[in-house]
């Protein structure tokens, strides 16, 4: 018997309404363009638009994964260890904290969309210093909750006085990348002790996705706020953006609500392999990062003699502000050159963000951006 047609194909929305609504996170990278050709093949391209790690993962890790693949034929047929035991093992080691005050979760993004499911009521109120990790705001309004963006007097000083008078009885939860993304500025660990204590009624989330950069944790002030959750991942420092693995750490409280919708197997074996194989390789991520600091000194140093406005950073990566940026950005991309354009923040005009990576990289960028700069 065929069943009434409630619905013509154009009249029924599937989506719920506050999916209908969205606008959809769009970013644009420079993969695609360089996998599929259409970049410069007469040069390496310097990809330093997305702050991956610059370099591959090392050796160790890349063995870990041939050996695994060598030695088990089920390894990719059945599914992966639940709940990453041994990576959280590793990570307990690593952090300070206990195994069990860990997630491991499929990227630091898919941990702050499972913060978002877990603590997150429609009309609940989330307050967001801005300029920020724009992603975020995607995991807010699918939950049918209000973003407040608070635009700070300037963005490249840490200010939480701002952030404070924006917290009302109706703010649920409040966002912190810190160091920031894109402008590098990084919150004290006072400051952001103070913002748990004041906002005690609110889940404060610090993303600490370049916490190996930066070298400052807030990691220990969960043993004192029960409203501080901290995000990791190992996109930036470990070299592994392409395995997808993240981790949040708090307390034994928040974990028990996380932990009734976290996906237990979906950091893959492959991911959990690597991850566990990095961090008992720390040594090669440790040298990374000194090479990136030292890079960013030459690179800000490279601009500031130049008269262009360049901030410091405690990530890794920097902004540059240019008169003329569509013009320096399409001769950048002549020479190969991959930025990160972020004059669409109404208080960063004129600027975009560079990865920095290994001394060698930064010489040819450089010698490149000095070409560059003779054209514009």
């Amino acid at each position: 018997m065929k069943g009434t047609a409630y619905y013509s194909k154009t009249e029924r929305n599937f989506a719920s309404d506050f999916i209908e609504n969205l606008e959809p996170y769009s970013p644009i990278s420079s993969r695609d363009k360089i996998v599929s050709g259409l970049a410069n093949c007469d040069l390496p391209p310097l990809k330093l638009d997305w702050n991956e790690s610059t370099l591959p993962p090392s050796v160790a890790v890349k063995n870990a994964i041939i050996n695994a693949l060598a030695c088990n034929d089920n390894l990719l047929n059945w599914y992966p260890e639940l709940s990453s035991k041994e990576l959280r093992r590793k990570l307990a080691a690593y952090s300070g904290r206990a195994m069990e005050e860990i997630l491991v979760t499929n990227g630091s993004d898919d941990a702050l969309d499972l913060i978002c499911k877990v603590f997150l009521d429609p009309k609940d109120e989330v307050v967001v210093p801005y300029p920020t990790y724009t992603h975020f705001l995607t995991y807010i309004h699918t939950r049918g909750a209000v973003v407040k963006k608070v635009e700070t007097p300037d963005p490249f000083k840490p200010d939480i006085a701002s952030v404070l008078e924006n917290v009302t009885p109706a703010t649920k939860m409040i966002y912190i990348v810190n160091p920031n993304n894109p402008t590098g500025v990084l919150l004290s660990k006072q400051q952001i002790a103070t913002l748990c204590s004041i906002a005690s009624h609110c889940v404060v989330i610090v993303d600490e996705a370049y916490y190996e950069f930066a070298g400052e944790t807030v990691l220990d002030l969960i043993d004192t706020y029960p409203n501080l959750i901290v995000t990791r991942t190992f996109s930036k420092a470990w070299a592994l953006a392409g395995l997808r693995v993240g981790y949040l750490l708090t307390n034994l409280s928040l974990i028990a609500q996380l932990s009734k919708v976290l996906n237990p197997k979906s950091v893959s074996v492959l991911a959990q392999i690597a991850a566990t194989a990095a961090l008992d390789d720390k040594q090669y991520m440790e040298k990374y990062v000194a090479d990136v600091k030292n890079s960013k000194l030459a690179m800000l140093d490279f601009f500031r003699k130049r008269g262009i406005t360049a901030f410091d950073s405690r990530a890794n990566y920097i902004m540059v502000q240019h008169p003329h940026l569509p013009k320096l950005l399409e001769e950048m991309e002549k020479e190969n050159i991959f930025v990160r354009d972020r004059s669409s923040f109404k208080m960063l005009p004129g600027f975009f963000r560079v990865t920095l990576g290994d001394h060698l990289q930064t010489e040819d960028f450089l010698s490149r951006m000095a070409k560059v700069l003779e054209r514009v």
